[in-house]
C-alpha cells in the first residue's frame, strides 16, 4: 500500500469536509438557502420538497458534496429530519453525474461506437430512476423541512454559537472515523476489484473478450471501453455482447465504488449509523436497477 499516497488522499478528505460544513453552516446561519430559493420555495413545496433540499440539489450541480454537507448541517441544527437527510442526499448524485454525462457520452461512443453510447444511456437512465425514487420518498415523507421561526431550542441555541466552535466539535466527532473507514476503503478496494476480476474472467455466456471487458468495467471504464471498441473490431465481440459486458463489469463494481467513493464523507458528515443506511441504500437502490439493466440486456444474447 502506497502510505503517501493513502496521506493525500486522508488530506484532500479531510479539506473537502471541513469545507464542505463550513459552507453548509453559513448557509443555514445566514438564511441563504430560503432567500437564494425564496421564488421557487412555493413550487418546491407543492412537489414536497423543502428549499434547503433545494438548494442542496442545486449546489449539487457542481459538487454533490457540498450538497450534502447543506443537508447535514440542517440535520444538526434540527431544520432537516433524518429521512430527509437519507434521501435528499441519495438524490444528489444524478445532479453532479447529470454534468459529466456529456463528457462520458463521448467518451463511451469515440471508444466503443454504438454499444459505448448504449451503455452510456443506460448508465444515465439508471441515475435518473434512482433520483426520480429518491424524490418520490421525499414528498412521501411530507413536512421534512421546518421553518426558520421553528426551529427547535437546540437548533437556534446552536445557531447563536459560535461557526468556527461547532464545525471544531463536529470534525473531532465525524473525522476519525471517516480517516479510518478512507485507509480501510483504501487497502480493501483493489482487493476486492482484483478478486471480482478473478471470480468473472471465464465462463461461456460470454467469449473470452467479453470477460476480459467485464472484468476491466469493474474498477476502469475507459480501459474496459477499449477493449471493448478492440473486440468490436476485430469481430470477437457482437455490440449486444459489449453493452452487456460493459453493463456486467459495471454492475459488479456498484459495492467498491460506494465504499470507495462515499463511505469516508458520509462517516465525515452524519452520524455513523444515518451514515450505514446511506451507504446501505446507494447501493440497495442501485442494485434492482443494474439487475434489471443486464436483463434487458441479455435479450439480444439469447
Amino acid at each position: 500500500m502506497n502510505l503517501a499516497a493513502l496521506l493525500e488522499g486522508e488530506a484532500w478528505l479531510t479539506v473537502d469536509i471541513l469545507l464542505g460544513l463550513a459552507i453548509g453552516g453559513a448557509v443555514l446561519r445566514w438564511g441563504l438557502a430560503d432567500r437564494l430559493m425564496a421564488r421557487l420555495t412555493p413550487w418546491l413545496r407543492r412537489h414536497g420538497i423543502g428549499p434547503l433540499v433545494g438548494l442542496s440539489l442545486t449546489v449539487s450541480l457542481g459538487s454533490s458534496r457540498a450538497g450534502a454537507a447543506i443537508l447535514a448541517s440542517a440535520l444538526d441544527e434540527g431544520r432537516l429530519d433524518r429521512r430527509a437527510a437519507l434521501w435528499g442526499t441519495l438524490a444528489l448524485a444524478f445532479p453532479a453525474y447529470l454534468r459529466r454525462w456529456p463528457a462520458t457520452f463521448a467518451l463511451c461512443a469515440s471508444m466503443a461506437g454504438g454499444a459505448g453510447a448504449v451503455f452510456a444511456v443506460v448508465l444515465l437512465l439508471r441515475s435518473a430512476a434512482r433520483f426520480a425514487l429518491a424524490l418520490a420518498l421525499l414528498r412521501r415523507g411530507g413536512g421534512c423541512e421546518t421553518e426558520p421561526d421553528e426551529w427547535t431550542a437546540e437548533g437556534r441555541a446552536a445557531r447563536r454559537g459560535s461557526l468556527l466552535r461547532d464545525l471544531r466539535a463536529k470534525l473531532l466527532r465525524t473525522l476519525p472515523l471517516a480517516w479510518a473507514l478512507f485507509a480501510a476503503a483504501y487497502a480493501l478496494v483493489p482487493w476486492l476489484e482484483g478478486a471480482f476480476q478473478r471470480w468473472f474472467m471465464g465462463g461461456t455466456f460470454l467469449p473470452l473478450s467479453g470477460w476480459a471487458v467485464a472484468a476491466a468495467s469493474i474498477a476502469h471504464v475507459s480501459a474496459a471501453l477499449s477493449l471493448a471498441g478492440g473486440g468490436l473490431a476485430s469481430g470477437d465481440l457482437s455490440p449486444a455482447q459489449a453493452v452487456f459486458a460493459l453493463l456486467l463489469g459495471n454492475g459488479l463494481g456498484i459495492l467498491t465504488r460506494a465504499v470507495r467513493q462515499n463511505a469516508g464523507y458520509y462517516f465525515g458528515l452524519f452520524p455513523p449509523d444515518l451514515a450505514r443506511s446511506m451507504l446501505f441504500w446507494n447501493v440497495g437502490t442501485m442494485l434492482p436497477l443494474v439487475l434489471l439493466s443486464l436483463l434487458l440486456a441479455a435479450v439480444p444474447l439469447g
